[in-house]
């Protein structure tokens, strides 16, 4: 205090190498927050976009195991899969046909698109066509009565594209070749959605046809009913009269 009483304040004027320190130092906590947040959205799209399904089931000999994947054409498709119950698939074709274990069929429409042995663990790839696709597990061999257990791991939307020979090619960066990846999904994603959205528009009008040939059935079992009860009266009356009863 001075000697009236008053409270003097001082300012201190701060440098300017610890402004720009300050500086630089927010700017890198934000680039580093920016970071974070792209990489979890990365992250996160990519599991949206990638379909897994993990099944596990029971196969008999003569009683196949089916599973249905809506697929669209293009699609990779790779199959995961155990079959602890089997012996090793022998690596010798010939000693494959005697050889007791499972055996994978893909069709879709009744056109075979994959078929394999399975060993007692191992992956399938195959390309799917467009539409729903059948998956079925059968025995190949004489298994005397033995159940085979079957867990499975189908991955989908998964593309056909070596991104690691793309970004040598055009000299991608890291952060470049994510973004190539996102788009590519988005583009996936946007074709999946024309594609159910046609469907939907084919289903409706299925349900309009049906609703509609139900009301002029409808219309025609009255008018039938009309005219037979019309009839029946006809005869009745002639009847009578023919009796002289009226």
């Amino acid at each position: 205090k001075n000697p009236l009483g008053c409270v003097e304040l001082v300012w201190t004027a701060t440098p300017p190498q610890e402004e720009e320190a300050r500086r630089n130092g927010t700017r890198e906590v934000e680039r580093g927050m920016a970071a974070m947040r792209t990489s979890f959205l990365f992250t996160l799209l990519a599991l949206v976009f990638t379909g897994t399904d993990a099944l596990f089931t029971k196969v008999k000999q003569n009683s196949p195991k089916c599973f249905i994947e809506e697929l669209h054409k293009d699609e990779v498709v790779i199959v995961h899969y155990k079959s602890p119950d089997q012996s090793p698939l022998p690596h010798e074709l010939e000693q494959q046909k005697y050889h007791v274990g499972v055996k994978l069929e893909v069709t879709q429409s009744g056109v075979k698109v994959f078929e394999g042995r399975t060993d007692v663990e191992g992956r399938f790839a195959f390309t799917a066509l467009q539409g729903e696709h059948h998956l079925c597990f059968s025995v190949e061999g004489q298994s005397l009565g033995q159940d085979f257990r079957i867990h499975m791991e189908v991955k989908v939307g998964l593309n056909d594209v070596d991104y690691e020979k793309i970004a040598k090619k055009e000299h991608l960066s890291s952060l470049e070749l994510q973004v190539r990846k996102l788009k590519d999904d988005v583009m996936r994603v946007s074709s999946e959605q024309s594609y159910f959205r046609n469907r939907e528009e084919r289903s409706k009008k299925t349900a309009d046809s049906t609703y509609f040939r139900a009301l002029w059935f409808s219309l025609v079992q009255i008018v039938a009913m009309v005219g037979v009860t019309g009839a029946y009266l006809y005869y009745l009356r002639s009847y009578f009269i023919s009796k002289k009863l009226v």
